[in-house]
């Protein structure tokens, strides 16, 4: 052996995660939230990507990770409940007493998405975006379903629960997109079988 090649064992020394890779770990509305907590400015200007990490981890820092968790969910079943017309006074109120600042929130969320189209999510966060929560009574209280309109022929008639029916309406979503490729499927098939004949 030359000398000097003799040395201590080697410690392995944990690799800071970077900020690319903490953000890569926050769904789209926990990154709405953390912008909103964080020291981002209201005003709506262009920032860097990597000002916008900071601020996204700065955030996170100030809420904790699992406070940051639930209030994204809140968020995010108050835009569900909101896209259907069903936030009831209670959860509308709560949802302005944890974001009183309605504009300041409307700019976190266009930094978020413009966040999750340029960083993206790792797999694990992807199984985790989009879980709902009402923080409140939901409309449907818990049946799943709430009433829609009466018609004269079948009587009333509900609606699934955007936030704890989440699961049938998107199994539903699944059926229906495959049952129109299957349909795309069969007219091409069919136009070709025309052109044969021809």
């Amino acid at each position: 052996m030359m000398p000097g090649t003799l040395v201590k064992p080697l410690v392995r020394v944990p690799v800071q995660s970077t900020l690319l890779d903490r953000v890569r770990d926050l769904t789209g509305s926990e990154r709405v939230v953390a912008l909103y907590a964080s020291d981002m400015p209201s005003g709506r200007r262009r920032h860097s990507s990597e000002q916008v990490r900071e601020w996204i981890v700065q955030g996170v820092e100030r809420l904790g990770a699992e406070e940051t968790r639930r209030w994204a969910q809140f968020f995010y079943g108050h835009r569900l409940l909101d896209l259907h017309g069903l936030v009831t006074p209670q959860i509308q109120q709560r949802h302005e007493q944890r974001f009183p600042k309605r504009g300041r929130l409307n700019v976190a969320d266009q930094q978020a998405a413009g966040s999750v189209c340029g960083d993206s999510m790792t797999a694990e966060t992807l199984l985790r975006n989009g879980i709902p929560a009402v923080n409140g009574d939901c409309p449907c209280r818990g049946t799943r379903y709430i009433p829609a309109f009466y018609d004269e022929d079948c009587g009333p008639v509900d609606m699934l629960c955007p936030i704890h029916a989440r699961a049938e309406i998107r199994r539903h979503h699944a059926g229906y997109r495959q049952s129109a490729d299957q349909r795309d499927e069969a007219r091409h098939t069919s136009g070709h079988a025309e052109e044969r004949r021809s």
